[in-house]
C-alpha cells in the first residue's frame, strides 16, 4: 500500500495532520472526492509502515503544538474546500 515518492491521497483529517505534525509530508493540496462531500488531502508522499502502525497504535509521537496547529489548518481547508462547492448553507 504504502509506496514512498508518490503522493498520497486520504480524507482521514486526522492522519494527514499526524503526518504533516511529524514533518513525514507536506501538504501539497486538496481534491474533492468523487461521490462525497468530503476533501482528500494530497499529501508529498505515502506513509511508511511505521507512520501507519505508529498512528493507528497509538504509539506514534509528534508535538502537541504543531498537530493542534495541522489539525486547524487543514479543517480549514475542508471547511472552505465545501463551502466553495456549495455543500454548506
Amino acid at each position: 500500500m504504502p509506496a514512498t515518492g508518490k503522493a498520497y491521497r486520504t480524507e482521514k483529517l486526522t492522519f494527514a495532520a499526524y503526518l504533516i505534525a511529524s514533518g513525514k509530508a507536506q501538504l501539497m493540496g486538496t481534491e474533492r472526492h468523487s461521490s462525497a462531500t468530503n476533501v482528500l488531502f494530497v499529501l508529498s508522499q505515502a506513509p511508511s509502515e511505521t507512520d501507519l502502525t505508529g498512528f493507528f497504535s497509538g504509539t506514534g509521537q509528534v508535538s502537541a503544538l504543531r498537530y493542534s496547529e495541522a489539525m486547524n489548518t487543514l479543517k480549514s481547508i475542508a471547511h472552505e474546500g465545501r463551502r466553495h462547492h456549495g455543500r454548506l448553507q
